[in-house]
């Protein structure tokens, strides 16, 4: 009896309780000191980067065993507050990002852009 009482308290625990079985990358905060030690090219190498974790954070999502096995862990509650939090973090971070691009009033152009404006520059 006191065994099935046991097993019992571990499988409510379990199953109330939101664990997350993928993870997902979660993204720093992007401060202001980062902000100010960076230039335009960084600014765009650290967005180019923020964007690829947002892809990974997507591809993550995809529906495989893990997420079959946090639905019935908990229903797929934890899964969903991991990728809730994941999401969160990096639009923040992406937001900041670009706010220290406008302040530093960097060009939105691409790195290929700006090769053809030097090469137009040097040769003519």
């Amino acid at each position: 009896m006191r065994t099935a009482i046991i097993l019992s308290c571990v499988i409510a625990a379990v199953s109330v309780s939101a664990c997350a079985t993928k993870r997902y990358p979660i993204a720093t905060t992007f401060t202001p000191a980062e902000a100010a030690a960076m230039d335009c090219d960084d600014l765009r190498l650290e967005l180019i980067r923020a964007e690829q974790v947002q892809a990974q954070i997507a591809d993550t999502a995809n529906v495989d065993w893990r997420s079959a096995a946090g639905f019935l862990g908990d229903f797929g509650i934890g899964n969903a507050m991991a990728r809730s939090d994941a999401d969160k973090a990096i639009t923040q971070r992406i937001t900041a990002i670009r706010q220290a691009q406008a302040d530093k009033r960097c060009s939105t152009a691409s790195a290929a852009n700006g090769v053809t404006a030097w090469i137009g520059k040097v040769f003519g």
